[in-house]
């Protein structure tokens, strides 16, 4: 049985549930109701602070808290405003992208390169070469994409292939290069006459965010409780992919909301805890700091059998399992750390991080198992795209 993506209001908020065949959460998404998906937004932004030092800049987008930018290459900035040739100063306007969310005391991350996401290519700016997923594995189908792309590529920008792109027909794939062609292009000349803090560029409806990016998950059904989101999201796919219209159904039950139907409150409760127990009785104890996330395989009610090696390397692997998943569906990100239960043979280390790394490969973001230290302890890095789950529910 397939997945299900449940798309339900609850006070004030928009939820975003991506449900396995289980009824179990893979993956949850949680905004205010009216919001508009943040990261992709284009803004002209002013330089107030440059760091020279750092390669870095801190850029006022007009708000509380300014955004942090690298400065990589220069030449690639498309500047509004600029206070005198060469290297970037205070005053300079620039045009910016959004890329992370602000985070703790920390404000949002932008970026100069204008990067504009369907859901089977992205337009880079100023990066004019063809990406490609290498989730895309087949030689032809690789080669297939890179030839109906390659035309489309400039000196201004080119394009990353996504995994949606394997097997869609090329008049899709065109339609939706010819769209961000024009996007683009309308946004660079809307830049050039607009002020500072201006936003030129909206991103996306989070309902049409999640259903743009869930391709490797093999979403069955998609149900809808919103009578316009749903309206939106059928356009979408009538535009994208007339195949899945069919899959989209409108919750109309006036007895009980679509989020108490799946009981989405006491799923995403659950998910937040501190705890997550394990069949063998072992739990996974997940503390997050603003540097990195902890997490420790604790033996608790474990209590082991004869061989005692070959019972704690299960428990490993069924905790590896569960880690791959609580990092997806808690979305954390940046630095984790976990502490496995001590194992002394070498070989029984060496599959366990061989099968967390496979396991981990069903995340949509990059996750890269680094390897385990002298202390035994297992060092992971996940690309930060959003804010934690935690920080979604309770702001």
């Amino acid at each position: 049985m397939n997945n299900q993506l449940i798309i339900a209001k609850d006070g004030g908020k928009l939820y975003g549930a991506l449900m396995d065949h289980k009824q179990r959460l893979v993956e949850v998404r949680v905004t205010d109701q009216d919001d508009y998906e943040r990261i992709g937004t284009i803004v002209i932004g002013k330089v107030v602070n440059v760091l020279k030092g750092m390669q870095a800049a801190f850029i006022h987008i007009g708000e509380d808290k300014n955004a942090y930018m690298t400065l990589e290459n220069t030449e690639d900035i498309f500047f509004t405003k600029r206070h005198r040739e060469g290297y970037v100063t205070v005053g300079d306007e620039v045009v910016v992208q959004i890329t992370k969310e602000a985070l703790g005391t920390k404000g949002c991350v932008v970026s100069p390169y204008i990067a504009l996401t369907g859901r089977y290519v992205v337009l880079t700016r100023s990066k004019n070469y063809i990406g490609l997923s290498n989730k895309i594995k087949k030689v032809e189908e690789k080669n297939r994409l890179k030839e109906l792309v390659s035309p489309y590529v400039t000196d201004d920008y080119g394009f990353i292939i996504r995994t949606n792109a394997k097997d869609i027909s090329d008049t899709l794939i065109r339609h939706e290069l010819d769209e961000l062609i024009t996007t683009y292009k309308d946004i660079m000349n809307t830049a050039t006459y607009r002020v500072c803090y201006t936003q030129i560029y909206q991103g996306v409806h989070p309902a049409i965010k999640l259903v743009r990016d869930m391709y490797e998950t093999s979403v069955g059904e998609y149900v809808i409780d919103d009578p316009e989101i749903y309206s939106d999201v059928k356009a979408y796919m009538q535009k994208t992919d007339p195949s899945l219209v069919e899959k989209i159904s409108l919750y109309d039950d006036q007895q009980i909301t679509l989020f108490n139907l799946y009981g989405l409150k006491a799923k995403i409760h659950k998910a937040l805890q501190e705890r997550v127990w394990l069949k063998s009785g072992a739990c996974l104890v997940i503390q997050q700091t603003e540097a990195l996330v902890v997490i420790d395989v604790n033996t608790a009610k474990f209590t082991g059998k004869k061989n005692l090696e070959e019972t704690i390397f299960k428990t490993n692997l069924e905790a590896a399992v569960e880690i791959a998943r609580q990092i997806r569906l808690r979305n954390l990100a940046g630095i984790i750390v976990v502490d496995f239960i001590d194992m002394k043979k070498q070989e029984n280390n060496d599959a366990l991080l061989e099968k967390l790394s496979l396991y981990t490969k069903k995340d949509p973001n990059k996750v890269y198992v680094v390897g385990m230290t002298k202390l035994g302890l297992v060092e992971i890095t996940r690309k930060k795209t959003n804010v934690p789950l935690a920080m979604q529910i309770n702001g």
